[in-house]
């Protein structure tokens, strides 16, 4: 599995779906550049718990691309799994997506595309690369 350029997480999914120009030249970016960009599975839910109905269309284009590609946590409850790990990024950052889009990013060493760096900045760290949207 290729690793990814950047993860989006909640927020970079509400401004591409509000049109914000910095989440698709990213796209474009990372397209262009046959690469991938993550989507964290809890992440993506949360984004369509916050848009209006109408608003979902958008976010169906987006898991068509073939760049982008939904990832979900690991779920071996007798083994080594992700949820600990998400749960514990999740008390920290205040936020379930922010734990999940910090999990990913984390693991794969992707830079995370992001509304709230602040959020993503107590678990990663000042240097981890984002870009704020």
């Amino acid at each position: 599995m290729s690793r990814p350029y950047w993860v989006l997480d909640t927020g970079a999914l509400m401004a591409y779906a509000h049109g914000v120009p910095a989440v698709g030249e990213a796209l474009v970016e990372v397209a262009d550049a046959m690469g991938l960009v993550d989507v964290p599975l809890v992440c993506l839910l949360e984004a369509y718990s916050l848009l209006d109905h109408t608003e979902h269309e958008y976010l169906a284009m987006l898991r068509r691309n073939d760049t982008v590609r939904v990832t979900s946590p690991a779920l071996r409850v007798d083994q080594a799994d992700d949820c600990p790990m998400i749960g514990g990024l999740a008390r920290h950052t205040g936020r379930l997506g922010a734990g999940h889009a910090a999990y990913t990013a984390l693991a794969s060493g992707a830079g995370v595309v992001t509304s709230r760096a602040d959020q993503i900045r107590k678990v990663l760290g000042e240097g981890w690369p984002m870009l704020e949207v």
